[in-house]
């Protein structure tokens, strides 16, 4: 899929070059054609009623998607929850008696096979889910059915394998506008490292999220393009929802009464997240000391400043491509808001607000850049077919090779600052082709197991 298509697709052209900033550091030539409209509030509710009344039960001839083998000592269990938090108020709706509410979703280590227990499949049903992106991002369904009819690679409620040292834990946050299973090309491969990873949807700042009594929650973006109003989401929502999150796993592991949380290690816990996502990711490190490494997976800087002591705890930023930070301060506000049709002022502001954080950022952190990457490489949305493309067997093996040396790079870094691992990757000394690193000059280099 094009950079950030999904979500530049939600938005609409007028708030086009807003959303990429948004999503990524880096404004590539890649997403100048993922240009489309956007659905009022009356059409994403006709969409979800699509979706939920005409949907069909013909399968797609179309081959499926299959993703690489799990090289990790374990197979991979996954299992859904649907958790409240009756402390906060819902404010995307205008109910008082709404509280904030989350599907999460988690991928654990297990010694289970699909002989006990099923495989489960990408999507509950491929041809609603596949109709629904058709009618928010005017790309034909057919081209999303090879990986939503494909099988996973996560066995439903299998046991978790018990360890003597139980498994630390990975918070796990998706892009603005998007999804929390659409990552199981890194969610998948770090349960079979030992990762208890525990992804998080983010109601109404997803593209859709329904709840097990069948209420449906639509994407909300509105004022996406006020810097303010975004460094207030991140800290005021995103941020909150991550340490809701948190409590809920202490007060669930301390109880023991599931054997998830029986093995879960919450003295060791990093964080990952992508586009917004990522700049959640170092939110919650500069707020909550319980998250001791996070990844920004090419995300920009959201919501308070990083101060000058840096990130508390070790960071790393990866990047599409080797130049974002160059292209990024070669924009003309000017033409590009003439270009866009948006607001010279508010496109201004934005830029400098984003230069500014990231220089500040990659000061304590390990920038790691992926030379054939876009912005949505970070997620599983590449693996949709593109007939358009004239070689797309060939783009979709370069994506898997991405896909794996940002696998390797996010692995090599978790084990070394939660696992007390001798780093293979981050010294710069054995190297990935097409992969760029470089160490700021602060960067935190103590493990979570020597502290």
């Amino acid at each position: 899929m094009e950079s950030c298509m999904m979500e530049v697709k939600l938005m609409g052209k007028s708030k086009f070059l807003f959303t990429v900033m948004l999503c990524s550091m880096f404004v590539g030539s890649s997403v100048m054609n993922a240009l489309g409209s956007s659905p009022s509030q009356q059409e994403q509710q006709a969409a979800v009623a699509h979706t939920q009344t005409k949907a069909t039960t013909t399968s797609s001839k179309q081959a499926t998607v299959t993703f690489p083998a799990l090289k990790g000592p374990y197979k991979v269990g996954t299992e859904r929850f649907h958790w409240i938090d009756k402390s906060r108020p819902e404010t995307f709706t205008a109910d008082k008696t709404d509280h904030r509410e989350l599907m999460i979703q988690i991928w654990y280590p297990t010694n289970a096979t699909s002989a006990s227990h099923k495989l489960e499949p990408y999507a509950t049903n491929p041809t609603a889910l596949a109709k629904f992106y058709e009618d928010y991002t005017k790309i034909p369904a057919a081209q999303f059915l090879p990986l939503l009819n494909t099988t996973t690679q996560s066995l439903i409620k299998a046991p978790i394998a018990e360890v003597k040292q139980k498994h630390p834990v990975l918070i796990l946050s998706h892009g603005f506008g998007m999804l929390n299973d659409t990552y199981r090309f890194i969610a998948e491969p770090l349960a079979s490292q030992g990762y208890i990873v525990v992804s998080v949807q983010h109601t109404y700042n997803s593209l859709i999220t329904t709840f097990p009594n069948g209420k449906v929650a639509t994407f909300n973006g509105s004022n996406s393009d006020s810097t303010s109003h975004m460094d207030r989401l991140i800290t005021k929502v995103w941020v909150k929802d991550v340490q809701f999150v948190l409590d809920r796993l202490e007060q669930l592991a301390e109880k023991k009464s599931y054997h998830i949380w029986k093995q879960a290690d919450l003295s060791r816990v990093g964080m990952l997240g992508h586009s917004f996502g990522g700049a959640t990711a170092a939110q919650v490190m500069l707020q909550d000391d319980r998250v001791k490494a996070g990844i920004n997976m090419d995300g920009g800087f959201f919501g308070k400043v990083i101060p000058e002591t840096g990130i508390p705890g070790p960071f790393m930023l990866m990047s599409a491509g080797y130049d974002g930070l160059k292209s990024l301060e070669s924009i003309d506000p000017k033409q590009a808001a003439a270009a866009q049709g948006v607001d010279e002022k508010k496109l201004t502001e934005m830029l400098k607000h984003v230069i500014a954080r990231y220089k500040q950022a990659v000061r304590f952190s390990y920038s790691v850049s992926f030379r054939h990457a876009d912005h949505g490489t970070f997620s599983d949305t590449p693996l949709i077919s593109l007939p358009s493309v004239s070689n797309d067997a060939a783009r979709l093996q370069t994506v898997y090779r991405t896909h794996s040396s940002i696998n390797a790079y996010t692995l090599d870094f978790f084990d070394h600052f939660l696992k007390g691992k001798p780093t293979k990757l981050l010294d710069g000394k054995n190297k990935l082709e097409d992969v760029k690193v470089d160490v700021g000059e602060h960067a935190k280099t103590k493990t979570a197991t020597s502290k």
